[in-house]
């Protein structure tokens, strides 16, 4: 390799330090300020490449963030629609036609008895003096839980 001589004045602190990193690793002084130098020259070189990966670093870390939030609100959708089909599948009363047992499924989704096809929609809201065959805890819990649906499907559409 064919050399080329440099001559420089430097601060006597800097000489001190380049003395000092050549005697730590067993070198001349030449050695050290050719090895420094070059460090050097290659760390300003790749100092673009640096602050592209730091920039793309922050992007990925805030793209995971996001990932995350959507993970956590997913999940939580999830529990949401569990805890409805559980409900839905639970017996919240009787018809009061043929005294068959219904479900929360069939009050609010088929709106009609399984078993002899009546609707359902008087149970919801009953005439003024009927006696109502829902067991109101049952049907609560249910509304619950389609409230919880209903609310997370809602949050979902604001993004």
């Amino acid at each position: 390799m064919a050399s080329e001589a440099i001559y420089i004045r430097t601060p006597t602190e800097l000489k001190d330090a380049v003395d000092a990193y050549a005697n730590a690793r067993g070198t001349t002084l030449t050695a050290a300020a050719v090895d420094l130098l070059g460090r050097g020259l290659e760390a300003v070189a790749d100092e673009r490449s640096v602050d592209d990966l730091r920039a793309n670093l922050a992007r990925v870390t805030a793209e995971k963030a996001v990932a995350d939030a959507e993970l956590v609100t997913a999940r939580a959708q999830l529990a949401a629609l569990g805890s409805f089909a559980d409900r839905a599948t639970q017996r919240v009363g009787t018809c009061p036609n043929c005294k068959k047992p219904i479900t929360g499924a069939d009050l609010y989704v088929a709106s009609r008895c399984p078993a002899c096809e009546q609707p359902l929609t008087e149970l919801l809201a009953p005439k003024t003096g009927a006696v109502s065959t829902l067991d109101q805890r049952e049907l609560l819990l249910l509304a619950g839980a389609l409230g919880a649906v209903l609310g997370l499907a809602y949050l979902s559409t604001k993004k």
